[in-house]
């Protein structure tokens, strides 16, 4: 018996000793692949160091990211669509915006004009929230001719999720056109028994960069976080909502439907994704330019459409050295003059984000942040937490939606510029998410995003700084170890 217990003492003393030398050997890895990033870097040492064994599964499974052939991977893929594309653009040559705030916010480095959008006029939006936009999107693809192209994130085996499913199955059997393409680690649940049915309805479906768990570089980072719908290339949805049952029935989400040349924006995203997930070209005119035949009688209705407004969508992802949605959020922050009314549900801002938006209260600016009280990643719930008190020294109000998730990621500046698409504000969204977000330049639609923040308000808790002063310590201790953590978020 005492023979076993030295071998066990012995055999826990190399594994200990052996995985802190590991964790050692790792640290030239993180300095490298963290260069430009100090802080996160530091945290990630951090717990490589003091948490070992939880350290090395972390930083080699998800922290340490093989970006270099992944980003040389896509950027061919997207020129091969480019290429492809750019004639298709010299034919329609839609219609320009003269919207200066977009023109501001979209003048970026030329290695980021394929992914920024030039803003276009002469499109009709509307705001729509989630719970409404099931009906309008299942209503719209019922009546589809030509083709349906979805993009999800998340896309559950539930209620909602089977519903969309045998829907476009029976598109597809009266001859549409339709390809689905998820994310494999947000929408893990599309067994191929769901996936056989649909193919033999003639459903072109496939996963977005699926894990290889077992090979020496796992994907479980670069994930595909886009939220996309188009239909017939006439009309397109954008938003924060996924294909599941809790954005139908339970979470506050928004999004917008959008008609007009910028349909063919949404469009380009998803050829793209599309080409490098399955190597089908769907360049071609067929899937193009049909907005031509959009036509408006330039009529508001019930305060949610806007008709002639400009929009500039913007795609971002780990493929670019620069994140341009990032970019565009901070100066069309520090562009604000009156009001700054953001909604996100996950908050952690990088430093230039959170000093532009002190730099906004600093200038009299009315900035108000809607994060959700109930979150579902309870450890982001207390990281967010951890930035209010910067915030609400400098006199920015702060409030937490109680009654359900608030998953909206949305920005109202001043009275004509809005944003609305899928990326948080953290740092997954910034730096290893493929999103896709919409700047629109209208100011019916910078009302009605404007009501529904204010609509908000009436079920949400202010938070002020006596409240963080009179949160329970274990509750203040979970916020400061989230922070360490917010960089690894």
């Amino acid at each position: 018996m005492k023979a076993f217990w030295l071998f066990l003492e012995a055999w826990w003393f190399w594994i200990d000793w052996g995985t802190f030398a590991l964790a050692i050997l790792s640290v030239p890895s993180v300095v490298m692949r963290r260069q430009g990033r100090p802080v996160a870097a530091v945290s990630w040492i951090l717990c490589l160091v003091g948490l070992p064994i939880v350290g090395l599964l972390l930083w080699w499974l998800i922290g340490r990211s093989h970006l270099e052939r992944r980003r040389r991977r896509k950027r061919r893929a997207h020129d091969t669509i480019a290429s492809r594309l750019s004639s298709i653009h010299d034919k329609l040559a839609p219609l320009p915006s003269h919207s200066p705030t977009l023109h501001s916010l979209t003048h970026l480095p030329a290695e980021l004009v394929d992914s920024v959008f030039p803003p276009t006029s002469g499109n009709d939006v509307e705001l729509i929230d989630a719970h409404h936009a099931f009906d309008v999107m299942e209503e719209t693809i019922s009546k589809a001719k030509h083709h349906v192209h979805a993009l999800f994130y998340i896309w559950k085996d539930d209620e909602t999720g089977r519903r969309f499913l045998d829907l476009l199955a029976a598109r597809a059997r009266e001859g549409v056109e339709v390809r689905v393409l998820c994310d494999a680690v947000g929408s893990p649940m599309l067994a191929a028994k769901l996936m056989r049915p649909l193919r033999k309805a003639g459903v072109k479906f496939s996963r977005f960069l699926p894990p290889q768990l077992l090979s020496l570089t796992p994907r479980l980072n670069f994930r595909n976080h886009r939220k996309i719908v188009v239909v017939d290339g006439k009309v397109g949805f954008i938003g924060g909502f996924n294909m599941a049952d809790e954005y139908r029935r339970e979470w506050r989400d928004l999004g917008i439907q959008v008609r007009g040349p910028a349909v063919d924006q949404l469009q380009e995203i998803f050829a793209d994704d599309w080409y490098y997930a399955t190597k089908e070209d769907i360049a071609a005119s067929s899937y193009f330019g049909q907005w031509t035949r959009f036509t408006t009688n330039g009529v508001t209705t019930n305060g949610t459409r806007s008709h002639g407004a400009a929009v500039a969508t913007i795609a971002s992802g780990p493929d670019t050295y620069i994140n341009p949605i990032h970019d565009a959020i901070f100066m069309a922050i520090n562009g604000a003059k009156e009001r700054l009314f953001m909604m996100t549900p996950y908050f952690i801002p990088t430093s230039p984000i959170a000093a532009a938006l002190r730099a906004a209260a600093y200038r009299g600016v009315d900035v108000r942040l809607m994060v959700p009280a109930k979150s579902d990643v309870m450890l982001v719930r207390h990281a967010s937490r951890s930035y209010y008190r910067d915030l609400l020294d400098v006199g920015i109000r702060i409030f937490e939606y109680q009654p359900a998730m608030h998953h909206a990621k949305a920005l109202v500046i001043d009275d004509e510029v809005s944003m609305i698409g899928s990326a948080n504000l953290d740092n997954r969204s910034f730096r290893l998410n493929f999103e896709a977000t919409c700047f629109v330049g209208s100011a019916e639609l910078n009302a009605a995003l404007c009501r529904e923040f204010e609509r908000d308000l009436e079920h949400s808790a202010e938070i002020t700084g006596h409240d963080l002063d009179d949160l329970p310590m274990g509750s203040k201790l979970a916020s400061s170890v989230a922070h360490l953590l917010s960089p690894l978020l």
